[in-house]
């Protein structure tokens, strides 16, 4: 991971990014709202944004929610001559945001945080989905709704030695999170019928009725920071092969 210093990007990092046409910028806390620095980044987040902000009433919370925003409205701007504050946004059936029509602008982005590290991916055209997730020492599979996972899933996972449950399972939630987000249904998608396998270390998404077409997304486990796992999803006009990947495998 790399920084970017200039100007009040200096909080920002680049991310390699498995796909040539999607740009990754990560930043991460402490940071505040409380110093300048702080305060023009909450001044470049929209009226609402800086609303919804300040009814966090934990102080943590509340710094999370402004860098993430704040990290999406100045990675959409790079390139551009549109200020990081006059981006507007609209929603699509279940919720997913895409540029206001009045830009021109036919990126697509998506967003996470998680225990202050946030991640935002930008494609040219692409649907896109992104998702960062903290490793949690005392949760596991069995800590989550069943439905979560699909059967096979579930018996892959109980193969594993003990000591790697709990971090596959991190890494196999966030690409089901982010496949959600690039599909644009969130939590709609039902996750159990969603079945992530693994063959000679590489990726495969099965066709079901939640994913009719599966060899149209591609799916990656990202670089993440130490203590985090992340993934990418995008979708292609023409199928894909499975590629190298980090994550639950076959034993």
């Amino acid at each position: 991971m790399t920084g970017v210093r200039d100007g009040p990007r200096r909080l920002i990092e680049k991310l390699p990014s498995p796909e040539p046409d999607v740009v990754l910028r990560l930043a991460r806390l402490p940071v505040t709202v409380d110093d300048e620095a702080g305060r023009e980044r909450f001044r470049s987040l929209s009226d609402q944004e800086q609303q919804r902000a300040s009814r966090f009433l934990r102080r943590t919370d509340r710094n999370e929610y402004v860098l993430a925003h704040w990290l999406l409205r100045h990675s959409l701007s790079e390139g551009t001559s549109v200020p990081p504050r006059s981006w507007d946004f609209t929603e699509e059936r279940y919720g997913k945001p895409r540029i206001a029509r009045r830009f021109g602008d036919e990126r697509e982005f998506s967003l996470s945080h998680s225990a202050g590290t946030c991640v935002v991916a930008v494609s040219a055209r692409r649907r896109v989905g992104v998702d960062i997730e903290r490793l949690r020492e005392t949760e596991g599979p069995r800590a989550l709704p069943r439905n979560c996972l699909s059967p096979g899933e579930r018996g892959r996972l109980a193969a594993l030695p003990e000591e790697r449950r709990q971090a596959e399972f991190i890494q196999l939630w966030a690409l089901k999170e982010a496949l959600a987000k690039a599909m644009g249904v969130g939590l709609r998608l039902p996750f159990a019928e969603v079945d992530f396998s693994w063959r000679d270390a590489r990726p495969s998404l099965g066709r079901s009725a939640a994913v009719p077409a599966p060899e149209f997304w591609t799916c990656h486990c990202l670089d993440a920071p130490a203590g985090f796992r992340a993934a990418l999803c995008v979708r292609g006009a023409r199928p894909t092969t499975a590629v190298p990947i980090r994550g639950v495998r076959e034993t």
